[in-house]
C-alpha cells in the first residue's frame, strides 16, 4: 500500500435532490438522492411500508478520486453531505461542533436509512477520504472540516444542519 498523501479530486459529480419519506405504517424513516429535475413526491407500497414524501433539500452526490495514486472511492452510500449546526450537549455530533475552533465546520454523511437498523452507515473508508479531502488544502489556515457519518448523530430525523449543494462544496469556506 502506498504511504502518499492522497490527492483527491470530486469525480461523477450530480446535483439533485435529497428526498426524505417515512413509512406511516411502522415510523420507518427512509432517504435518497433523486437527480431528477424536480424531486418525486410520489406515495408507494414496498413490501410492508408505505411510504410518504417529507420533503426535499437540494443535494451534491460524487465519488472522490485521487490524482496521484487513482485509487477511487465510492460514496454511493451517501445520499448527501450536511453542514451541522447542533448544539445538543447530549448528542455526541452536537459536542463535536461546540468544540470546533472558529472558521471549522462538521459535516455529517447522511446515508439512507436515519435508523441504522442494518448497522451500516457511510462506510469508513468514505469518510476519511472525506476528511482528507476536505482538508488537503488547510495546512495554512486554522480551518478544519470534520466528517462523522450520521451514525454518530443522537437522532437524525431531529438533527439541525444545512444540506450542502454548493456544487463546488468548498465554496462555503
Amino acid at each position: 500500500m502506498s504511504s502518499h498523501r492522497h490527492r483527491w479530486v470530486m469525480t461523477d459529480l450530480r446535483a439533485g435532490y435529497l428526498v426524505a419519506e417515512a413509512c406511516y405504517e411502522c415510523g420507518a424513516r427512509s432517504s435518497f438522492f433523486s437527480g431528477e429535475p424536480v424531486p418525486p413526491v410520489d406515495e408507494y407500497k414496498e413490501g410492508r411500508h408505505y411510504w410518504i414524501y417529507q420533503g426535499s433539500f437540494q443535494a451534491v452526490k460524487f465519488h472522490l478520486k485521487c490524482t496521484e495514486c487513482g485509487r477511487q472511492v465510492d460514496l454511493d452510500d451517501m445520499t448527501a453531505l450536511m453542514m451541522s449546526t447542533c448544539d445538543d450537549p447530549a448528542c455526541p455530533v452536537g459536542r463535536l461542533v461546540t468544540k470546533q475552533s472558529p472558521g471549522s465546520w462538521v459535516y455529517v454523511a447522511l446515508c439512507g436509512n436515519s435508523k441504522h437498523p442494518s448497522g451500516r452507515c457511510v462506510s469508513p473508508e468514505g469518510i476519511e477520504a472525506l476528511n482528507e479531502y476536505f482538508n488537503q488544502d488547510a495546512e495554512a489556515s486554522a480551518r478544519r472540516i470534520t466528517v462523522v457519518p450520521c451514525s454518530m448523530c443522537s437522532s437524525v430525523d431531529t438533527c439541525e444542519g444545512t444540506i450542502i449543494a454548493d456544487t463546488g462544496l468548498t465554496e462555503i469556506y
